[in-house]
């Protein structure tokens, strides 16, 4: 009897987390073109001379997240359909790497320029993607501190939208903070600003860091 009721307890608690699971997050991000990689590599080499490891070198995809929210799985079908509707109506752009910026929490990013069509697409992506999303997605500790971003994360599943919206590419996630200020006091202020041109849209299943390292799809604009 003991042995039959602890195979049924296997059982029955191996069946909770499947219940229970979060929805995956899938990052539905701009692509820049071929112009990044050489710039990344020079930023990444600076980056490990001190002694930092760039996400880069370690195989991540760079990109500029455009939305970035929790999804039924069920949907990610209709997810992709509305992301290359999307690209199919767009044609290449052109934005401005504009920074290296330390955030209060040691990451690095690499800032975006304001621009227009930027903002009208990450609003467009924003309006076709957010009645898809997981309608209960799990809220960010630090999201927290900033009222206009819990807001947002309220309204669309994502801190990051409209008004809130910051393009920028991740170089390294929260980092060694003495490491990173030699970093910044010998690169940060000698950046000089790029532009470069956009050439579609992707969707990644991303890690806690909001980070991939191989797309779902990858849909480009029309030319």
């Amino acid at each position: 009897m003991l042995k039959r009721l602890f195979f049924a307890s296997i059982i029955t608690l191996s069946s909770i987390p499947a219940a229970f699971a979060a929805s995956p997050s899938y990052n539905v991000f701009l692509i820049p073109s071929k112009t990044l990689t050489v710039q990344l590599e020079k930023l990444s080499q600076d980056i490990t001379q001190s002694k930092l490891m760039p996400l880069y070198q370690q195989g991540y995809l760079p990109h500029i997240t455009l939305y970035l929210t929790q999804y039924p799985t069920d949907n990610l079908a209709s997810l992709q359909q509305k992301v290359k509707t999307l690209a199919n109506q767009w044609q290449p752009f052109p934005i401005e790497l504009q920074a290296l910026e330390q955030t209060k929490s040691n990451w690095l990013m690499l800032t975006i320029k304001d621009n227009r069509q930027l903002q009208r697409l990450a609003d467009e992506v924003t309006m076709a993607l957010s009645p898809l999303r997981d309608p209960n997605p799990s809220l960010p500790a630090w999201v927290n501190k900033y009222p206009d971003k819990l807001a947002s994360f309220h309204r669309y599943g994502s801190p990051n939208t409209f008004a809130q919206f910051q393009p920028h590419i991740t170089l390294l996630p929260s980092s060694n903070a003495h490491k990173l200020n030699l970093f910044m006091a010998r690169y940060g202020q000698h950046f000089t600003p790029i532009t470069l041109n956009t050439v579609g849209i992707g969707i990644a299943q991303d890690n806690n860091n909001g980070q991939a390292k191989h797309p779902i799809a990858t849909y480009y604009f029309s030319r």
